[in-house]
Protein backbone atom coordinates (compact mmCIF):
# COMPACT_ATOMS: atom_id res chain seq x y z
CA UNK A 1 0.00 0.00 0.00
CA UNK A 2 1.52 3.00 -1.17
CA UNK A 3 1.89 5.81 2.10
CA UNK A 4 0.00 8.77 1.58
CA UNK A 5 1.17 11.74 -0.31
CA UNK A 6 3.51 14.29 2.08
CA UNK A 7 1.60 17.21 3.57
CA UNK A 8 2.18 20.58 1.50
CA UNK A 9 2.59 23.73 3.43
CA UNK A 10 -0.55 24.16 5.12
CA UNK A 11 -2.71 27.92 3.37
CA UNK A 12 -4.22 29.99 5.55
CA UNK A 13 -7.65 29.62 6.32
CA UNK A 14 -9.68 32.42 7.83
CA UNK A 15 -10.20 31.85 11.34
CA UNK A 16 -13.46 31.08 12.71
CA UNK A 17 -14.56 32.85 16.02
CA UNK A 18 -14.57 30.78 19.16
CA UNK A 19 -16.68 30.68 22.52
CA UNK A 20 -19.29 28.33 20.73
CA UNK A 21 -17.51 25.31 22.73
CA UNK A 22 -20.27 24.37 25.38
CA UNK A 23 -23.01 23.43 22.40
CA UNK A 24 -24.02 20.44 22.34
CA UNK A 25 -26.49 19.15 20.22
CA UNK A 26 -25.32 22.03 17.87
CA UNK A 27 -27.78 22.50 15.03
CA UNK A 28 -30.45 21.92 17.19
CA UNK A 29 -29.86 24.44 19.49
CA UNK A 30 -28.28 26.83 17.18
CA UNK A 31 -31.68 27.24 15.48
CA UNK A 32 -33.83 26.63 18.86
CA UNK A 33 -31.98 29.70 19.93
CA UNK A 34 -33.01 31.42 16.86
CA UNK A 35 -36.91 30.77 16.46
CA UNK A 36 -37.90 33.13 19.76
CA UNK A 37 -35.72 36.31 18.41
CA UNK A 38 -37.67 37.16 14.91
CA UNK A 39 -41.07 38.15 14.01
CA UNK A 40 -43.96 36.31 13.03
CA UNK A 41 -44.15 35.58 9.62
CA UNK A 42 -47.30 37.42 8.43
CA UNK A 43 -49.63 35.45 6.04
CA UNK A 44 -50.01 36.76 2.71
CA UNK A 45 -54.02 37.45 2.15
CA UNK A 46 -54.95 35.01 -0.95
CA UNK A 47 -57.22 35.88 -4.14
CA UNK A 48 -60.02 33.96 -5.19
CA UNK A 49 -58.78 30.99 -8.18
CA UNK A 50 -54.96 30.75 -9.04
CA UNK A 51 -52.94 32.41 -6.81
CA UNK A 52 -49.22 34.56 -7.69
CA UNK A 53 -46.25 34.75 -5.25
CA UNK A 54 -42.84 35.78 -5.74
CA UNK A 55 -40.30 32.23 -5.37
CA UNK A 56 -38.13 31.90 -2.50
CA UNK A 57 -34.68 32.80 -3.12
CA UNK A 58 -33.92 28.56 -2.45
CA UNK A 59 -36.33 27.98 -5.61
CA UNK A 60 -34.30 31.11 -7.51
CA UNK A 61 -31.20 29.56 -6.58
CA UNK A 62 -32.35 26.05 -7.51
CA UNK A 63 -33.98 27.89 -10.86
CA UNK A 64 -30.63 28.61 -11.55
CA UNK A 65 -29.32 25.51 -11.67
CA UNK A 66 -32.13 23.86 -13.72
CA UNK A 67 -31.98 26.41 -16.27
CA UNK A 68 -28.52 25.64 -16.88
CA UNK A 69 -29.31 21.41 -16.88
CA UNK A 70 -33.12 21.15 -17.41
CA UNK A 71 -32.65 17.49 -17.44
CA UNK A 72 -32.27 14.94 -15.38
CA UNK A 73 -34.99 17.24 -13.24
CA UNK A 74 -33.21 17.44 -9.69
CA UNK A 75 -35.51 15.98 -7.59
CA UNK A 76 -36.58 14.18 -3.73
CA UNK A 77 -37.76 10.85 -3.78
CA UNK A 78 -39.34 9.09 -1.02
CA UNK A 79 -40.31 5.17 -0.77
CA UNK A 80 -42.37 3.03 1.53
CA UNK A 81 -42.40 -0.95 1.42
CA UNK A 82 -46.65 -1.61 2.87
CA UNK A 83 -46.71 -5.00 3.68
CA UNK A 84 -50.40 -5.88 4.90
CA UNK A 85 -54.01 -6.00 3.32
CA UNK A 86 -53.28 -2.32 1.67
CA UNK A 87 -56.66 -0.11 0.42
CA UNK A 88 -55.57 1.87 -2.44
CA UNK A 89 -58.54 3.45 -2.88
CA UNK A 90 -57.48 4.80 0.99
CA UNK A 91 -54.28 5.30 0.43
CA UNK A 92 -55.27 8.15 -3.10
CA UNK A 93 -57.56 9.92 -0.77
CA UNK A 94 -54.66 10.07 1.28
CA UNK A 95 -52.46 11.73 -0.82
CA UNK A 96 -55.03 13.97 -2.19
CA UNK A 97 -55.82 14.91 1.22
CA UNK A 98 -52.21 15.86 1.57
CA UNK A 99 -52.14 18.02 -1.74
CA UNK A 100 -55.46 19.78 -0.45
CA UNK A 101 -53.33 20.63 2.81
CA UNK A 102 -50.13 21.70 1.22
CA UNK A 103 -50.53 24.66 -0.98
CA UNK A 104 -46.96 23.98 -2.21
CA UNK A 105 -47.74 20.32 -3.89
CA UNK A 106 -50.26 22.33 -6.00
CA UNK A 107 -47.65 25.15 -7.18
CA UNK A 108 -45.64 25.25 -10.45
CA UNK A 109 -43.57 27.93 -11.20
CA UNK A 110 -43.24 29.94 -14.19
CA UNK A 111 -40.93 33.08 -15.12
CA UNK A 112 -42.91 36.57 -15.65
CA UNK A 113 -42.55 39.41 -17.87
CA UNK A 114 -40.45 40.68 -15.80
CA UNK A 115 -38.12 37.77 -15.91
CA UNK A 116 -38.54 36.94 -11.88
CA UNK A 117 -39.67 33.50 -11.10
CA UNK A 118 -43.20 33.24 -9.75
CA UNK A 119 -44.81 30.88 -7.84
CA UNK A 120 -48.24 29.39 -9.12
CA UNK A 121 -50.97 27.61 -6.99
CA UNK A 122 -53.79 25.89 -8.10
CA UNK A 123 -57.28 26.20 -5.58
CA UNK A 124 -57.00 22.36 -5.74
CA UNK A 125 -55.49 19.34 -7.38
CA UNK A 126 -56.25 15.84 -7.89
CA UNK A 127 -53.99 12.96 -8.46
CA UNK A 128 -54.56 9.62 -8.84
CA UNK A 129 -51.91 6.38 -8.22
CA UNK A 130 -51.75 4.48 -10.66
CA UNK A 131 -51.00 0.49 -9.90
CA UNK A 132 -47.75 -1.74 -11.51
CA UNK A 133 -47.30 -5.17 -11.09
CA UNK A 134 -43.87 -6.30 -10.97
CA UNK A 135 -40.82 -7.46 -8.73
CA UNK A 136 -38.23 -6.10 -6.37
CA UNK A 137 -36.02 -6.38 -9.91
CA UNK A 138 -38.33 -3.68 -11.55
CA UNK A 139 -38.09 -0.76 -8.96
CA UNK A 140 -34.76 0.51 -10.31
CA UNK A 141 -36.63 0.93 -13.55
CA UNK A 142 -39.69 2.32 -12.10
CA UNK A 143 -38.47 4.60 -10.11
CA UNK A 144 -36.56 6.49 -13.40
CA UNK A 145 -39.90 6.15 -14.99
CA UNK A 146 -41.18 8.07 -12.40
CA UNK A 147 -38.81 10.89 -12.52
CA UNK A 148 -37.99 10.94 -16.46
CA UNK A 149 -41.85 11.01 -16.59
CA UNK A 150 -42.12 14.38 -14.45
CA UNK A 151 -43.58 17.68 -15.92
CA UNK A 152 -41.67 20.50 -16.75
CA UNK A 153 -41.65 23.25 -13.83
CA UNK A 154 -43.93 25.63 -15.77
CA UNK A 155 -46.82 22.88 -16.07
CA UNK A 156 -46.74 20.22 -12.89
CA UNK A 157 -48.18 18.69 -11.25
CA UNK A 158 -44.82 18.73 -9.92
CA UNK A 159 -45.47 15.42 -7.35
CA UNK A 160 -45.75 11.78 -8.87
CA UNK A 161 -46.72 8.76 -6.75
CA UNK A 162 -46.77 4.99 -7.97
CA UNK A 163 -47.40 1.60 -6.67
CA UNK A 164 -45.36 -1.44 -7.77
CA UNK A 165 -47.53 -4.46 -6.63
CA UNK A 166 -45.15 -7.41 -5.46
CA UNK A 167 -48.14 -9.84 -3.87
CA UNK A 168 -51.79 -9.32 -2.83
CA UNK A 169 -50.51 -7.71 0.90
CA UNK A 170 -46.76 -6.39 -0.63
CA UNK A 171 -46.26 -3.16 -2.21
CA UNK A 172 -43.90 -0.24 -2.53
CA UNK A 173 -45.35 3.39 -3.13
CA UNK A 174 -42.89 5.85 -4.61
CA UNK A 175 -43.10 9.30 -4.17
CA UNK A 176 -41.17 11.80 -6.32
CA UNK A 177 -40.95 15.55 -6.01
CA UNK A 178 -39.44 18.39 -8.08
CA UNK A 179 -36.32 19.82 -5.43
CA UNK A 180 -38.01 23.10 -6.28
CA UNK A 181 -40.78 22.39 -4.15
CA UNK A 182 -39.35 19.76 -1.62
CA UNK A 183 -36.47 18.96 0.35
CA UNK A 184 -35.30 16.19 2.23
CA UNK A 185 -37.29 17.18 5.51
CA UNK A 186 -40.28 17.62 3.35
CA UNK A 187 -40.58 13.83 2.20
CA UNK A 188 -40.87 12.78 6.12
CA UNK A 189 -43.70 15.65 6.51
CA UNK A 190 -45.70 14.26 3.41
CA UNK A 191 -45.12 10.67 4.35
CA UNK A 192 -46.33 11.26 8.02
CA UNK A 193 -49.81 13.45 6.59
CA UNK A 194 -50.25 9.94 4.08
CA UNK A 195 -50.04 7.90 7.29
CA UNK A 196 -52.83 9.82 9.30
CA UNK A 197 -55.01 10.43 5.99
CA UNK A 198 -55.15 6.86 5.39
CA UNK A 199 -55.65 5.84 9.17
CA UNK A 200 -58.90 8.22 8.57
CA UNK A 201 -59.55 7.08 5.47
CA UNK A 202 -59.76 3.13 6.39
CA UNK A 203 -62.13 4.13 9.39
CA UNK A 204 -64.54 6.22 7.54
CA UNK A 205 -63.72 9.74 8.66
CA UNK A 206 -62.66 12.96 7.25
CA UNK A 207 -58.55 13.28 6.79
CA UNK A 208 -57.01 14.70 10.14
CA UNK A 209 -55.28 16.92 8.68
CA UNK A 210 -55.82 20.64 10.04
CA UNK A 211 -54.39 23.23 8.07
CA UNK A 212 -51.24 24.53 8.99
CA UNK A 213 -51.17 28.48 10.11
CA UNK A 214 -48.76 28.86 7.41
CA UNK A 215 -48.15 28.04 3.57
CA UNK A 216 -44.76 28.11 1.74
CA UNK A 217 -45.60 31.07 -0.11
CA UNK A 218 -45.84 33.16 3.19
CA UNK A 219 -42.46 32.45 4.18
CA UNK A 220 -41.48 33.16 0.40
CA UNK A 221 -42.87 36.13 0.72
CA UNK A 222 -41.45 37.16 3.95
CA UNK A 223 -38.29 35.47 3.43
CA UNK A 224 -37.67 38.01 0.38
CA UNK A 225 -38.43 41.13 2.27
CA UNK A 226 -35.96 40.41 5.41
CA UNK A 227 -33.56 39.52 2.22
CA UNK A 228 -32.08 43.28 2.53
CA UNK A 229 -29.18 45.40 0.95
CA UNK A 230 -27.67 44.86 4.24
CA UNK A 231 -28.72 41.46 5.16
CA UNK A 232 -27.04 40.66 2.15
CA UNK A 233 -23.91 42.75 2.55
CA UNK A 234 -22.86 40.91 5.92
CA UNK A 235 -23.65 37.19 4.52
CA UNK A 236 -21.78 38.04 1.84
CA UNK A 237 -18.87 39.27 3.90
CA UNK A 238 -18.61 36.82 5.58
CA UNK A 239 -18.30 33.93 3.08
CA UNK A 240 -15.98 35.66 1.33
CA UNK A 241 -14.02 35.93 3.93
CA UNK A 242 -14.49 32.54 5.16
CA UNK A 243 -14.05 30.97 1.46
CA UNK A 244 -11.05 33.41 0.51
CA UNK A 245 -8.56 30.97 -1.31
CA UNK A 246 -10.45 27.52 -1.06
CA UNK A 247 -10.44 25.05 -3.67
CA UNK A 248 -12.39 21.82 -4.13
CA UNK A 249 -10.57 18.44 -3.53
CA UNK A 250 -9.20 16.50 -5.98
CA UNK A 251 -11.35 13.06 -5.82
CA UNK A 252 -10.18 10.09 -6.46
CA UNK A 253 -11.64 9.33 -9.82
CA UNK A 254 -10.71 6.17 -12.19
CA UNK A 255 -12.64 7.78 -15.00
CA UNK A 256 -13.61 4.44 -16.48
CA UNK A 257 -16.14 5.75 -18.96
CA UNK A 258 -14.69 9.58 -19.87
CA UNK A 259 -17.74 9.91 -22.90
CA UNK A 260 -20.47 8.36 -21.36
CA UNK A 261 -22.94 11.42 -20.60
CA UNK A 262 -22.62 13.36 -17.18
CA UNK A 263 -26.03 12.56 -15.63
CA UNK A 264 -25.90 8.94 -16.08
CA UNK A 265 -25.49 7.69 -12.12
CA UNK A 266 -25.33 4.95 -9.88
CA UNK A 267 -25.01 4.06 -6.10
CA UNK A 268 -23.37 2.04 -3.83
CA UNK A 269 -24.82 1.24 -0.63
CA UNK A 270 -22.62 -0.57 2.23
CA UNK A 271 -24.48 -1.72 5.28
CA UNK A 272 -22.77 0.27 8.52
CA UNK A 273 -20.76 -1.93 10.42
CA UNK A 274 -22.47 -3.30 13.97
CA UNK A 275 -21.66 -1.02 16.94
CA UNK A 276 -20.26 1.99 14.63
CA UNK A 277 -24.02 4.00 15.00
CA UNK A 278 -23.63 3.24 18.59
CA UNK A 279 -20.08 3.97 18.78
CA UNK A 280 -20.72 7.67 16.87
CA UNK A 281 -23.28 8.81 18.82
CA UNK A 282 -21.32 8.05 22.15
CA UNK A 283 -18.68 9.89 20.66
CA UNK A 284 -20.08 12.76 19.68
CA UNK A 285 -22.16 13.01 22.76
CA UNK A 286 -18.99 13.40 24.84
CA UNK A 287 -18.03 16.03 22.58
CA UNK A 288 -20.96 17.99 22.83
CA UNK A 289 -21.90 18.04 19.11
CA UNK A 290 -23.65 15.72 16.73
CA UNK A 291 -23.82 13.09 14.46
CA UNK A 292 -23.31 15.02 11.76
CA UNK A 293 -20.58 16.74 12.74
CA UNK A 294 -18.94 13.43 13.88
CA UNK A 295 -19.39 11.81 10.27
CA UNK A 296 -18.05 15.16 8.41
CA UNK A 297 -15.07 15.36 9.84
CA UNK A 298 -14.05 11.89 9.64
CA UNK A 299 -14.89 12.54 5.86
CA UNK A 300 -12.68 15.82 6.05
CA UNK A 301 -9.62 13.57 7.08
CA UNK A 302 -10.46 10.76 4.47
CA UNK A 303 -9.81 13.41 1.68
CA UNK A 304 -7.20 15.23 3.59
CA UNK A 305 -5.04 11.70 2.89
CA UNK A 306 -6.47 11.15 -0.71
CA UNK A 307 -5.20 14.25 -1.85
CA UNK A 308 -2.63 15.05 0.58
CA UNK A 309 -4.08 18.66 1.43
CA UNK A 310 -4.85 20.26 4.41
CA UNK A 311 -7.34 22.50 3.83
CA UNK A 312 -10.42 20.71 3.05
CA UNK A 313 -13.75 22.52 1.80
CA UNK A 314 -17.14 19.78 1.51
CA UNK A 315 -20.42 21.36 0.02
CA UNK A 316 -23.25 19.99 2.75
CA UNK A 317 -26.97 20.38 2.35
CA UNK A 318 -28.58 22.03 5.01
CA UNK A 319 -32.07 22.83 5.87
CA UNK A 320 -32.81 26.49 7.14
CA UNK A 321 -35.87 25.59 9.49
CA UNK A 322 -34.74 28.44 11.95
CA UNK A 323 -38.66 28.87 13.39
CA UNK A 324 -41.14 26.66 14.97
CA UNK A 325 -43.67 27.25 12.69
CA UNK A 326 -41.88 25.93 9.90
CA UNK A 327 -41.19 22.76 11.02
CA UNK A 328 -43.87 21.05 9.71
CA UNK A 329 -43.95 23.02 6.22
CA UNK A 330 -43.75 21.16 2.78
CA UNK A 331 -41.24 22.79 0.65
CA UNK A 332 -37.64 23.92 -0.26
CA UNK A 333 -35.67 25.41 2.24
CA UNK A 334 -32.31 23.39 1.60
CA UNK A 335 -29.41 24.66 -0.40
CA UNK A 336 -25.75 23.33 0.10
CA UNK A 337 -23.29 24.94 2.47
CA UNK A 338 -19.22 24.62 2.76
CA UNK A 339 -17.65 23.38 5.66
CA UNK A 340 -14.12 24.26 5.40
CA UNK A 341 -11.61 22.63 7.89
CA UNK A 342 -7.97 22.90 8.32
CA UNK A 343 -7.07 20.03 9.32
CA UNK A 344 -3.05 21.08 9.35
CA UNK A 345 0.10 20.07 12.19
CA UNK A 346 -0.64 16.60 13.88
CA UNK A 347 -4.41 16.89 15.01
CA UNK A 348 -6.70 14.20 16.64
CA UNK A 349 -10.02 13.50 15.92
CA UNK A 350 -10.98 15.05 19.53
CA UNK A 351 -9.06 18.05 18.72
CA UNK A 352 -10.67 18.19 15.33
CA UNK A 353 -14.08 17.51 16.44
CA UNK A 354 -14.23 21.02 18.39
CA UNK A 355 -12.88 22.80 15.78
CA UNK A 356 -15.30 21.74 13.36
CA UNK A 357 -18.19 21.60 15.96
CA UNK A 358 -17.58 25.88 16.10
CA UNK A 359 -17.24 26.46 12.50
CA UNK A 360 -19.98 24.73 11.62
CA UNK A 361 -22.03 26.90 14.45
CA UNK A 362 -20.84 30.04 12.96
CA UNK A 363 -21.14 29.02 9.43
CA UNK A 364 -24.91 27.71 10.25
CA UNK A 365 -25.28 31.15 11.69
CA UNK A 366 -24.70 32.93 7.90
CA UNK A 367 -26.41 30.36 5.82
CA UNK A 368 -29.73 31.76 4.84
CA UNK A 369 -28.40 33.33 2.05
CA UNK A 370 -28.22 30.73 -1.20
CA UNK A 371 -25.64 30.65 -3.08
CA UNK A 372 -26.53 32.44 -6.32
CA UNK A 373 -27.15 35.70 -4.30
CA UNK A 374 -23.30 35.11 -3.03
CA UNK A 375 -21.41 34.23 -6.73
CA UNK A 376 -21.38 37.68 -7.89
CA UNK A 377 -19.27 38.60 -4.71
CA UNK A 378 -16.52 36.17 -5.38
CA UNK A 379 -13.47 36.95 -6.87
CA UNK A 380 -13.99 34.89 -9.83
CA UNK A 381 -17.34 33.87 -11.37
CA UNK A 382 -16.61 30.22 -11.26
CA UNK A 383 -14.99 30.27 -7.52
CA UNK A 384 -18.14 28.99 -5.86
CA UNK A 385 -19.53 26.46 -8.56
CA UNK A 386 -16.18 24.53 -8.52
CA UNK A 387 -16.32 24.27 -4.59
CA UNK A 388 -20.11 23.30 -5.05
CA UNK A 389 -20.22 21.15 -8.08
CA UNK A 390 -18.32 18.22 -7.21
CA UNK A 391 -18.59 16.83 -4.24
CA UNK A 392 -21.42 16.50 -1.37
CA UNK A 393 -21.71 14.96 2.13
CA UNK A 394 -24.31 14.56 4.36
CA UNK A 395 -25.35 12.90 7.32
CA UNK A 396 -29.18 11.78 8.26
CA UNK A 397 -30.85 9.55 10.16
CA UNK A 398 -33.51 6.92 8.86
CA UNK A 399 -36.79 6.87 9.16
CA UNK A 400 -37.96 3.95 11.18
CA UNK A 401 -40.87 1.46 10.44
CA UNK A 402 -44.22 2.45 11.51
CA UNK A 403 -47.61 0.07 12.08
CA UNK A 404 -50.73 1.88 10.15
CA UNK A 405 -53.08 -0.54 11.82
CA UNK A 406 -55.48 -3.61 10.56
CA UNK A 407 -51.67 -5.10 9.74
CA UNK A 408 -50.12 -2.98 7.60
CA UNK A 409 -46.91 -2.18 8.58
CA UNK A 410 -44.75 0.54 6.64
CA UNK A 411 -41.03 0.44 6.11
CA UNK A 412 -39.00 3.08 4.52
CA UNK A 413 -37.52 1.90 1.04
CA UNK A 414 -35.43 4.93 -0.34
CA UNK A 415 -35.56 4.63 -3.97
CA UNK A 416 -32.63 4.50 -6.03
CA UNK A 417 -31.53 7.70 -7.70
CA UNK A 418 -31.15 6.84 -11.33
CA UNK A 419 -28.93 9.93 -12.32
CA UNK A 420 -25.84 11.71 -10.55
CA UNK A 421 -26.23 16.00 -10.24
CA UNK A 422 -22.02 15.81 -9.08
CA UNK A 423 -19.63 13.72 -10.05
CA UNK A 424 -19.50 11.75 -6.24
CA UNK A 425 -22.26 12.16 -3.22
CA UNK A 426 -22.18 10.28 0.04
CA UNK A 427 -24.27 10.08 2.69
CA UNK A 428 -24.55 8.33 6.19
CA UNK A 429 -27.50 7.16 6.75
CA UNK A 430 -27.93 6.16 10.48
CA UNK A 431 -30.70 4.48 13.32
CA UNK A 432 -29.80 3.27 16.67
CA UNK A 433 -29.15 -0.17 15.30
CA UNK A 434 -27.60 0.47 12.15
CA UNK A 435 -27.94 1.88 9.11
CA UNK A 436 -26.40 2.64 5.46
CA UNK A 437 -23.63 4.42 3.38
CA UNK A 438 -24.98 5.47 0.48
CA UNK A 439 -22.75 6.26 -2.43
CA UNK A 440 -23.97 7.96 -5.68
CA UNK A 441 -21.55 8.89 -8.22
CA UNK A 442 -21.41 9.44 -12.40
CA UNK A 443 -20.84 6.25 -14.53
CA UNK A 444 -18.25 8.04 -16.20
CA UNK A 445 -16.24 9.24 -13.21
CA UNK A 446 -16.32 6.35 -10.98
CA UNK A 447 -16.15 2.81 -11.56
CA UNK A 448 -18.54 0.52 -8.93
CA UNK A 449 -15.94 -1.11 -7.76
CA UNK A 450 -13.69 2.71 -7.16
CA UNK A 451 -17.16 3.94 -5.50
CA UNK A 452 -17.42 0.63 -3.19
CA UNK A 453 -13.48 1.10 -1.77
CA UNK A 454 -14.24 4.53 -1.26
CA UNK A 455 -16.89 3.98 0.87
CA UNK A 456 -14.87 1.20 2.72
CA UNK A 457 -11.77 3.44 3.28
CA UNK A 458 -14.33 5.87 4.68
CA UNK A 459 -16.01 3.21 7.33
CA UNK A 460 -12.75 2.71 7.89
CA UNK A 461 -11.56 5.98 9.10
CA UNK A 462 -14.19 6.60 10.97
CA UNK A 463 -14.24 3.79 12.42
CA UNK A 464 -9.98 4.28 13.59
CA UNK A 465 -10.94 7.68 14.72
CA UNK A 466 -14.15 6.38 17.05
CA UNK A 467 -11.76 3.86 18.25
CA UNK A 468 -8.58 5.88 19.29
CA UNK A 469 -10.16 9.66 19.19
CA UNK A 470 -6.99 10.64 20.84
CA UNK A 471 -4.55 9.33 18.32
CA UNK A 472 -3.39 11.58 15.33
CA UNK A 473 -5.23 11.13 12.20
CA UNK A 474 -2.54 10.96 10.08
CA UNK A 475 -0.38 9.17 12.43
CA UNK A 476 1.00 5.90 12.18
CA UNK A 477 -1.77 4.50 13.47
CA UNK A 478 -4.08 5.27 10.74
CA UNK A 479 -5.57 2.42 8.82
CA UNK A 480 -4.27 1.73 5.32
CA UNK A 481 -6.62 2.71 2.28
CA UNK A 482 -7.84 0.98 -0.70
CA UNK A 483 -8.44 3.22 -3.18
CA UNK A 484 -4.80 5.45 -4.21
CA UNK A 485 -4.13 9.58 -3.39
CA UNK A 486 -5.63 11.75 -5.84
CA UNK A 487 -3.15 12.72 -8.43
CA UNK A 488 -5.31 15.52 -9.64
Amino acid sequence: MAPPPEEPAAPAIPPVAPGLAARAELEAGLLRRLRGTRATIPVVPRPQGVARFPASPAQEWAWTRTRARPRPAPVVLAGMRLRGPLDTTALEQALNAALARHEILRTVLREAEDGRLTQVVSPALRLRIPVTDGTLADFDALTRAEVDQLPGLAHGPLVRARLLRLDVEDHIVIVVLHHMVADARATEILLADLAAAYLAARAGRPAALPPPPLQYADYAVWQRDRTSDAHRSRRTGYWTRRLAGALPPSLPSDRPHPDLPAELGDAVVLPLPGGLPAALRACVREHGTTVFVGALTAFQVLLARYTGSRDISVPAPVTFRDRRELEDMIGDFSHPMVCRTDLSGSPTFASLLPQVRDAFAQDLQHADLPPHLLTPRLAGPDELSDLLDGLEFGAERAADAQELGGGLSATPMPPRWPYALRPLSVRLSHRPDGGDLVLTYRRRDFSPGRARDLGRDYLSVLAACLDSPGAEVFGPRAPGLRVPPSSG
